[in-house]
Parts: C-alpha cells; sequence; structure tokens
C-alpha cells in the first residue's frame, strides 16, 4: 500500500527545503530505500533529482509507467525517459547540464564508485561537481508520521502471532533450518509480503554467535535457542527474536535469561523523547556489567527500523550522531549475552517513541518469557 499522495508531497517539500539549505545545488537520490519513502514506487532502478524548486525522476521502460503513474497528480514533477542504448548516468549529465547545476549533492553511502565515476565522466571537465552528502532522506525517514506508525502497530501485532505460533514448535530432534522454514512459511501465512532477513534459529553452542546461519544442527534437550526472525509489511520491517530453553535449563544458563530480560527492561525505561541513544545502550549494559555479563554483550541494544531493517537511530555507544530520540522514532531493543562454546541469549522487541516514554510494538509470548526467579 503507497502512502497517500499528500504524505508524498509533504516529504518532497521536507526535502527541497533540506536541499535548499545545504551546500549543494540538486541532490541525486539513489538508494532504492529512499525513492520508495519519496515517490512511493518499489524499484530496483531509477533516480531523482531533487532541488529547491521541484523534482525530476530519470526511469527506463521497466519502471518509467510506475513512476509516471506515482506523480502524475504531485506538483513540480516530471518523468525523464533513460532511452534504450543510453545509460542513467549519460541521461542525469545531460539533464544537469541543460539546468546549469554547478554543485549537486550524491547519496556517499549509496552510490558505488563506479557509478560516481561514470557520472563524472560523462559530465565531463566543465560539468557539475559531485559533493557527497550524508542521509538528508534518512534524516527525514527517521521520525516515522501517523500512517507509518500505524503499519508499525499493525504488523507488531502480527509479528507476535507468528511467534506464539511457531515458537511452541522449537523441540528437541528438529534441525535449525526446519524451524527456520516454517517461520517463513508462517510469516507469509501471517500477512507478511517476505521475511525482513534471513531466519535465524540458532541452537545449544551455536547460540554463542550472534548472527548465525540456520544449519543441520538438531534441536537437543538443555539447549538454549536463539530465534530471530522478521517480516515486511506494506514496505515496513518487524524484527524480533526470542531465546526458547529446550527442556529444563538452570543453574548459569538461567541466569543468563534472567539477566538479558532484566536488560531490556532496564533500556525500555531509560528510553523517552530527549534522551541520546547512547544513555539507552547503557542502561542495558551497565546491569549485565552489574551481573558480571558486559563482556559477553558484542553488540548494540538496538536499531533503527523502517523501509530497512537496519536504519537510523543506532542505539549504542557510539549512536548519538543523530541526536536523541524523538517522538516516533522508531527502533528495536534486543541486549544480549553469547558465551563461546556454551551458548547465548538475545530477546528484541521493537518500540516507537511516544511523548512520555516508548510504547512496545511486539507483544509478549506466553511461556517464552524470560522472568526472574
Amino acid at each position: 500500500m503507497p502512502a497517500p499522495p499528500d504524505l508524498i508531497v509533504r516529504r518532497l517539500t521536507a526535502l527541497r527545503s533540506a536541499v535548499d539549505a545545504s551546500a549543494v545545488d540538486a541532490l541525486v537520490v539513489s538508494h532504492p530505500p529512499n525513492l520508495l519513502y519519496l515517490l512511493g514506487v518499489a524499484a530496483s532502478a531509477g533516480l531523482a533529482i531533487v532541488t529547491a524548486g521541484g523534482t525530476a525522476v530519470l526511469a527506463d521502460e521497466r519502471y518509467r509507467e510506475a513512476f509516471a503513474h506515482a506523480v502524475a497528480d504531485l506538483p513540480e514533477l516530471s518523468v525523464i525517459p533513460v532511452a534504450v542504448g543510453s545509460s542513467y548516468e549519460e541521461t542525469l549529465a545531460a539533464y544537469l547540464t541543460a539546468g546549469t547545476y554547478r554543485t549537486v549533492g550524491v547519496e556517499a553511502n549509496a552510490m558505488t564508485l563506479s557509478r560516481a565515476t561514470a557520472l563524472r565522466r560523462a559530465l565531463g571537465p566543465e560539468g557539475a561537481v559531485l559533493v557527497e552528502t550524508d542521509a538528508l532522506v534518512e534524516l527525514l525517514r527517521i521520525v516515522k508520521d501517523p500512517w507509518e506508525q500505524a503499519i508499525f502497530r499493525e504488523a507488531g501485532g502480527r509479528l507476535t502471532e507468528v511467534a506464539a505460533c511457531i515458537l511452541p514448535k522449537v523441540l528437541a530432534g528438529r534441525q535449525e533450518r526446519e524451524v527456520a522454514w516454517e517461520i517463513d512459511v508462517a510469516l507469509r501465512e501471517g500477512g507478511f509480503e517476505r521475511p525482513a532477513f534471513e531466519t535465524m534459529v540458532a541452537s545449544g553452542p551455536n547460540s554463542a554467535r550472534p548472527h548465525h546461519r540456520a544449519g543441520e544442527r538438531r534441536l537437543e534437550a538443555g539447549d538454549l535457542v536463539v530465534v530471530d526472525f522478521g517480516g515486511v509489511l506494506d514496505g515496513y520491517a518487524v524484527d524480533m527474536t526470542r531465546t526458547v530453553a529446550v527442556g529444563q535449563v538452570g543453574g548459569e544458563r538461567r541466569r543468563w535469561m534472567t539477566s538479558v530480560a532484566a536488560a531490556q527492561r532496564a533500556a525500555m525505561a531509560a528510553a523517552g523523547p530527549g534522551v541520546r541513544p547512547s544513555e539507552i545502550d547503557a542502561a542495558a549494559r551497565r546491569l549485565l556489567t552489574a551481573a558480571g555479563l558486559g563482556e559477553r554483550f558484542v553488540h548494540s541494544t538496538g536499531h533503527g527500523l523502517g523501509l530497512e531493517v537496519h536504519e537510523r537511530p543506532t542505539i549504542g555507544p557510539r549512536g548519538d550522531s543523530s541526536g536523541p530520540v524523538t517522538a516516533g522514532m522508531v527502533f528495536t531493543v534486543e541486549p544480549g549475552v553469547y558465551v563461546p562454546g556454551e551458548g547465548g541469549v538475545r530477546i528484541e522487541d521493537d518500540v516507537i517513541v511516544t511523548a512520555t516514554g516508548v510504547e512496545c510494538l511486539t507483544g509478549a509470548v506466553p511461556g517464552f518469557e524470560a522472568h526472574e526467579s
């Protein structure tokens, strides 16, 4: 479901203002998620040239009609075809030269070196100067509007239902990849367009690997099994992790589970508008450090969610570059403990920042939550 036209207009207007306030005459948008955000079209190719005065879209015959339909009723937008036998870089260079743009911003994190080289070659020595820009569109995407928030609430509820269906099937004797396949099927049956990433099922010693790929190992009694999965709904990704104990787990492993659950609660309690991401991360890290597990927490406490499964803000020690969190931001809260050769625990939920704190988008799954003992 594409964003409503009035929302597209507001997004483009906001970006034009950002371009006008920057050091460039025009911005070339090439990152597909940014094109989807700005124009409502999911495409593997296409460029948008955004200036203070308007927006032009370059599209080849595969996507020209889709972009033309998307912008048909939008003001100050045009679609420029990329002719068969020509390239995006040649067409873009001709457009920029005709418009007498002298400084042109490109998305440094998205445009490849080879593409930038081809564009400079097409512009020639007297053409526009390419300037690297950082996250002009991503900084607009970081705060979700009410339309996006509604999608996240729906997606979080659906993901919780998938978890409730699948987690009881994490049983001794089953292969990791067998469980992962069933999760992918359940995601589609639950109304998701596709999995948001490769589903992770990590059992026993494999659970000590934060990004293990599900393999042939069969689950055994006494295993901790980290199950990390997500889905895409209307283009937006949600993400969830639960650690399942196969049979009875006691002693040190039980302590890992209760400590990670407490760390997640501490991070959520610390989160709210005006709080720096590093402070949220520190709340989880302090608790695990006090439990003697600080060195076993090897990644950030969370990451932003949106049209990509990893985007701003980063909820980590070095995550303050985007500023404090504000109402409307959506991110994961996922502390973990990993002990090589033995096992690991991660618990992950998605939250949206409200005026007073955070709202959890993914709910509890009865029987699979770690509680203080």
